[in-house]
């Protein structure tokens, strides 16, 4: 990554420091398992990252099951709840939605469960009557995720989960972009199952949780998997317990430092927009300006693709759609549901600033953006 910008922290963020620190150990010295003292360290590693996470997240440890990821999550609580209910067949979700869920989606649907998909209006949110519409006695669960993964637009959570609830819907919720940042108190929200993933919020990859309300109301699951106890059974298999403590860590990182990182993220976002926006006349934002995720810049540039633009900007990382749909040629889902104009489809590229991002390298990708697209504009 040497003399490379990275604004691509949407899709995966740098291990911090205290991090591997804190998992080097686990992989060397503490690595018993099994019913013995040296597995037994380990299982106090293990319930002690499942306490970090579930203070950072406003729940209790017993609600918090570590999975491989936030998709192994998504499939574990919409699969695993549809199986244990057999009285409901209704789910809604929106168009914008992460492919983990929309794909769980579909699977059901093959299975013969109803499903209602809403649309978004021009920032990326839902409309609330659309959705208290959708919602009836037979609504099984609602999956809207808090902050959208490409543009950044973050939902109004409450009055989802209000809407769910008198309906006696299950409300989920993929909390994966809003770890560190939004003031996340699980137990008293309308939030009955949320994913995460920390490789999103300076942790390891190949690690994330799934968060099931124990009480008020209680959901069950059936588990995917079989061949062991763990995890109370959702989740059965050795624990990765390097990755797991590292996503403590992660937790505890974000629960003392995570309001000042991301106060210095808004705030160089904010230059890089306003940089671009005072000198691009007719540049776009892709999403709301006012309800986002903090780090996340989603503009289009008229007449500059997406892929035309890291070609002739080769020392900076950055995204003209979610990583997990990079390959497709195709305009992204979630921009297309938010922006009719193809060109500007093309065009639509995704910032996501980080904790490591500087002032300078901000300067730096401002400048380079504006002298292309001034360029670009001479040519035309």
């Amino acid at each position: 990554m040497e003399n490379l910008i990275y604004l691509d922290s949407h899709a995966t963020t740098p291990v911090a420091p205290e991090v591997l620190a804190a998992m080097l150990p686990y992989f060397t010295e503490q690595y018993g398992n099994g019913n013995h003292k040296a597995g037994w360290k380990t299982s106090e590693a293990l319930e002690h990252s499942r306490v970090q996470v579930s203070q950072l997240l406003g729940a209790r440890p017993s609600e918090i099951t570590f999975t491989s990821g936030a998709t192994e999550a998504i499939n574990l609580a919409l699969l695993g709840l549809a199986n244990a209910n057999s009285e409901r067949n209704h789910i809604v979700t929106q168009r914008t939605e992460h492919m983990a869920v929309l794909q769980c989606v579909e699977q059901l649907k093959s299975k013969g469960c109803e499903v209602t998909l809403l649309d978004v209006d021009e920032v990326g949110r839902i409309r609330l009557e659309d959705l208290e519409a959708a919602v009836t006695e037979n609504t099984l669960v609602v999956a809207i995720m808090l902050a959208n993964n490409e543009i950044g637009t973050v939902q109004p959570i409450e009055a989802i989960g209000e809407i769910c609830h008198k309906q006696g819907a299950k409300f989920f919720c993929d909390i994966t972009q809003a770890v560190g940042w939004y003031p996340l108190k699980l137990r008293q929200s309308k939030i009955d199952l949320a994913a995460l993933s920390a490789h999103k919020f300076y942790g390891p990859r190949g690690v994330g949780a799934l968060y099931v309300r124990k009480t008020q109301p209680r959901v069950n699951l059936e588990p995917l998997q079989f061949g062991g106890g763990q995890e109370n059974a959702l989740r059965p298999g050795t624990h990765n317990i390097p990755g797991i403590v590292g996503m403590g860590e992660a937790c505890a990182q974000m629960e003392t430092k995570g309001e000042a990182i991301f106060a210095c993220i808004q705030n160089l976002r904010d230059q890089l927009q306003n940089r671009l926006f005072e000198a691009i006349p007719e540049i776009q934002l892709n999403g709301c300006p006012q309800a986002r995720h903090p780090g996340n810049l989603n503009v289009s540039l008229p007449g500059i693709s997406g892929e035309e633009l890291k070609e002739r900007m080769p020392n900076v990382i950055f995204s003209t759609s979610s990583a997990c749909s990079s390959a497709s040629a195709k305009p992204s889902h979630v921009i297309s549901a938010i922006q009719p104009d193809e060109t500007l489809q093309k065009g639509a590229i995704r910032f996501g600033i980080g904790q490591y991002t500087t002032a300078e390298e901000i300067d730096q990708v401002a400048r380079q953006l504006i002298q292309l697209a001034r360029t670009d504009q001479k040519v035309n």
